[in-house]
């Protein structure tokens, strides 16, 4: 159970940060932030110029589905069923559209991620 609520913590932390995705419902701070975080993976995963465009659009496509899984009223077990298959999804998409060793970096970047968010959430507490 402690698992199941250290992981609905960092999705919900997750989809906080990439959340800005959607421009029309923006700052303009966060329209930056977004863009710099895009450029961030781009050069980490060292995206052809052929393949920024599709990453942002993928990485769009999902934070929105995130953003509505944050607000959604679901429980929490449902919420995390949903949120792993929303996970599957975009990893699915991300595979096909990046080299074996661009995704490989991807899957490592996102476990970063995912370690910087229980750390900032247990320094909190």
């Amino acid at each position: 159970m402690k698992v199941l609520k250290s992981s609905i913590l960092v999705i919900v932390m997750f989809v906080s940060t990439i959340a800005f995705a959607q421009d029309r419902e923006l700052t303009e701070q966060q329209q930056t932030q977004f863009k710099e975080q895009l450029e961030q993976y781009y050069e980490k995963l060292d995206l052809s110029e052929e393949q920024k465009p599709k990453f942002e659009d993928i990485t769009k496509k999902y934070v929105l589905q995130m953003k509505a899984l944050k607000t959604s009223t679901k429980g929490r077990f449902a919420k995390y069923r949903e949120y792993k298959s929303i996970v599957g999804s975009k990893n699915k998409e991300m595979k096909t559209l990046l080299s074996a060793e661009q995704y490989k970096v991807y899957k490592n970047t996102q476990k970063e991620i995912q370690k910087k968010m229980k750390e900032r959430r247990e320094n909190r507490n």
